[in-house]
């Protein structure tokens, strides 16, 4: 059994990954639903281990070839489909096929790249290259991408010259061709319709800040969240309930109580994307529910508004497990003073 790379590999890899995505890309409409694409690229682990893997190295070629001025497309597969990769170029109207092959060995990943030529039926380049699983780990993928492009450097530039003159591709105006890329078993859902469910549990100590302060306790934030997420134009957006229960003592000249708020509330979630890294945006608001229980005056209950933001980040260790790192400013609309205070919390995720 080949070992699992540590969590740590994975954090350098996915900050080198994201280094790629913070980058500037030429424009490149998406390739037309009506229209054939001129390359499919199908990328297949070889092996489980490998399978967390597969949405970066789909990041990395498609960031390559954006920077090329080509217009790329995800649709779905089989991890079949890369031992016959022309039938599966022909039933798209494509012409060639681009196969990237990995395997991931301990701390090291081998990447072979081969391109199909339907006009002649057979492998007209193959790279092979070897990587540490790294901060280098892009520069190895990206750099064979470039190689076999070199090696292919007139095909690709026929492909492009023969739809110069075609308005209806949505290549045309950068005058390249389309690409599919085809990663095995995965998707990407229309704009509007939701396309995973988020479960989530987290604990946050509870810093109290302005005049509660002076009274309040550090307090304990455990809390839950179910959020459905919608893939919309400017990225996942999460429309979720989230419920929380926070207790804390408070001590004044006379009497002390145990405090107890629970709030109950609409969670509004944007996630700016990524393969395994996720930062996010939130806002929470809704009823608390405020429990004191005094040592001389007995127990007083209310409801009450709460609203609650911040920004996070998660970190996929698995396609369907995250764990998140989140801020959060609080505020309990309790008059006539406010009850507010920071809440830093980390919560594992479920994605279903």
């Amino acid at each position: 059994m080949r070992d699992i790379p540590s969590a740590a590999a994975r954090a350098i890899i996915i900050a080198a990954l994201l280094a790629l995505g913070s980058l500037p890309l030429p424009a490149a409409g998406k390739a037309s639903q009506s229209s054939q694409a001129d390359i499919v690229v199908l990328i297949d682990p070889l092996e489980t281990q490998g399978e967390s893997f597969r949405q970066l190295i789909a990041d990395a070629a498609e960031y390559k070839l954006r920077t090329l001025g080509l217009a790329t497309e995800v649709v779905a597969a089989s991890s079949a489909d890369a031992e016959k990769p022309l039938p599966q170029a022909r039933a798209r109207g494509a012409t060639v096929a681009l196969v990237c092959r990995y395997v991931v060995e301990g701390q090291q990943m081998d990447v072979t790249l081969g391109w199909y030529d339907a006009k002649t039926g057979s492998s007209a380049a193959i790279v092979q290259t070897t990587g540490q699983m790294d901060l280098h780990l892009d520069n190895v993928i990206l750099s064979a991408l470039d190689q076999i492009l070199a090696k292919v450097h007139d095909r690709v530039a026929a492909l492009s010259a023969s739809h110069a003159s075609d308005p209806s591709l949505a290549a045309a105006k950068t005058g390249l061709p389309s690409i599919t890329i085809i990663t095995p078993g995965a998707t990407r859902p229309p704009a509007g319709q939701a396309h995973r469910v988020l479960l989530s549990g987290g604990f946050a100590p509870f810093l109290p800040t302005g005049a509660a302060s002076y009274y309040f306790s550090l307090g304990y934030l455990p809390s839950l969240l179910a959020s459905v997420f919608l893939d919309t134009p400017v990225g996942p957006v999460g429309l979720g309930l989230y419920a929380g229960m926070d207790y804390f003592t408070a001590t004044g000249f006379q009497d002390y109580s145990n405090t107890y708020l629970l709030p109950i509330g609409i969670d509004i979630r944007y996630e700016l994307g990524g393969a395994v890294l996720r930062p996010f945006f939130h806002v929470t608001g809704g009823p608390a529910f405020l429990v004191m229980v005094t040592g001389a005056q007995g127990t007083f209950t209310s409801v009450l508004p709460f609203l609650k933001s911040g920004i996070g980040l998660e970190v996929l260790m698995t396609p369907s497990l995250g764990v998140s790192t989140l801020v959060d400013y609080d505020v309990y609309f309790v008059m006539p003073y406010l009850v507010m205070g920071f809440s830093p919390s980390i919560n594992m995720g479920l994605h279903l």
